[in-house]
């Protein structure tokens, strides 16, 4: 194939017929609104997909596509020229689109601050990091790829109905599965890792797919059984995943929907308060079931006692942060420099027992500790519980299920985090989150002004 590339006639016709499609598409994006709108959600789409839970897909065409490339100082100059003219393409053919839809930016921007004013002095507080950071040039090379899926997700919040967001997740976590069953890619111990790095977040993209495919043959009769099927399929892909993790999230997420729809009918104070107690009771079941019960851990589940090592050495990441940097962390992407040796802020970090030297805190919320501090981490969690608030008032004032998708992410990205990494990273959990605190900033601040 590269023989042929340089042959100049063959070079020169594929960039004739490239440029032809680019122009009709183009052309078709500015006179077809409904064509335009659909081929946005393609794009959208693509990127969510390419960056699916923390890490990403690995079939090769999506890691390519993947924007962490930017935040990696060892990616050649031809693969971010590359990534850019492909990212620069997809926005240069909805500008017709665009130029229509990003008119109330501004105003969008203004009710997201007044709505989730933590959150924007969480994103405030990385943006400044790498002026910290003892990598510089590293911390900002993050904070700028982060900020890219920011103003995406901040766009589908502000662009995509509740119902929209809910398909898309649903037919993303649908190709996951499909996907992942077809090209199982077991581990060395024989577990399913599908189309993702680990099967720890396979086995949480199986569960995400069960809960939300289940919910629609619940709700949609029409294609109950095509849903039914897609559930099926994603219950053999966590079985196959080994996360005993993951099947417990599976039955706390199902139980999720049935939950929500009772509290529905309290008052805005009481569900608050019933769904706080909801996830205190789904991480403690977590943690009694994988932690203390050894004849359900060791022998059913196939953990060990201490959440796989995690438990010895979060401990050593606290106490190294609260020595050096408690305020404000080490920056984005400024503590794992494993390739720093001796200079590495992780070096000696490291699980005695098994000799386990950890890549990520394996929880998301510690990273966030590490690289922002306790500033940083008290803001995320006051913006979280803010969220939960705000979700709790727009579920009792809208229709269910599309009215608890808010809470119902929420639940999955604290649940996710608790032992896996991914939620300050570039990766779905920050995309989502950022989708949902900009929906609830637009939405609950709407009916405000009606009621």
């Amino acid at each position: 194939m590269k023989d042929i590339l340089r042959v100049p006639m063959f070079t020169l016709m594929l960039f004739c017929l490239v440029a032809i499609a680019f122009v009709t598409i183009y052309i078709l994006v500015a006179r077809h609104h409904k064509f335009a709108a659909r081929l946005e959600k393609i794009f959208v789409g693509i990127l969510f997909f390419t960056i699916t839970s923390s890490s990403g897909v690995t079939p090769m065409i999506f890691q390519k596509l993947h924007p962490n490339i930017f935040s990696n100082l060892k990616t050649t100059a031809p693969t971010i020229i590359s990534q850019l003219a492909i990212y620069s393409g997809m926005i240069i053919i909805l500008v017709p689109r665009l130029s229509k839809t990003t008119k109330n930016l501004v105003n969008v921007a203004i009710k997201w601050i007044l709505g989730d004013g933590f959150f924007c002095l969480f994103l405030l507080m990385m943006t400044i990091s790498g002026l910290w950071s003892q990598t510089p040039e590293l911390s900002y090379r993050g904070i700028l790829t982060m900020w890219a899926i920011t103003l995406v997700s901040m766009y589908v919040g502000k662009q995509y109905s509740w119902l929209e967001i809910y398909g898309l997740l649903r037919w993303l976590s649908c190709l996951l599965a499909l996907w992942g069953v077809v090209q199982t890619n077991p581990s060395s111990d024989g577990c399913w890792t599908g189309i993702l790095s680990h099967k720890n977040p396979f086995s949480f993209q199986m569960a995400n797919t069960a809960s939300l495919w289940i919910l629609y043959a619940a709700k949609e009769k029409k294609y109950r059984y095509l849903s039914l099927f897609i559930t099926l399929i994603a219950l053999v892909g966590l079985q196959k995943g080994c996360s005993g993790a993951s099947r417990i999230l599976t039955v706390i997420l199902i139980t999720f929907w049935v939950y929500l729809s009772v509290l529905k009918r309290l008052p805005v104070k009481w569900a608050f308060l019933c769904f706080l107690l909801f996830l205190v009771g789904s991480i403690c079941i977590a943690i009694v079931v994988l932690n203390n019960l050894e004849a359900i851990v060791v022998d059913g589940l196939k953990k060990d006692m201490t959440l796989t090592g995690r438990t010895n050495f979060w401990p050593l990441i606290i106490d190294r942060i609260n020595h050096n940097s408690p305020i404000f962390g080490y920056g984005m992407a400024g503590f794992w420099q494993s390739w720093r040796g001796l200079e590495d802020p992780a070096y000696g970090i490291i699980d005695v027992k098994s000799g386990f030297v950890p890549p990520h805190s394996h929880n998301g919320f510690i990273d966030i500790l590490c690289e922002l501090g306790w500033g940083g981490l008290l803001l995320f969690i006051f913006s979280f519980f803010n969220n939960i608030f705000r979700g709790i008032k727009y579920l009792i004032k809208e229709n269910f299920p599309e009215s608890a998708l808010a809470l119902y992410l929420l639940t999955f990205i604290l649940m996710t985090n608790m032992t896996e990494g991914g939620l300050l990273a570039i990766g779905t959990y920050w995309c989502y989150y950022v989708v949902l605190s900009v929906k609830l900033s637009l939405d609950t601040t709407a009916k405000d002004h009606q009621h």
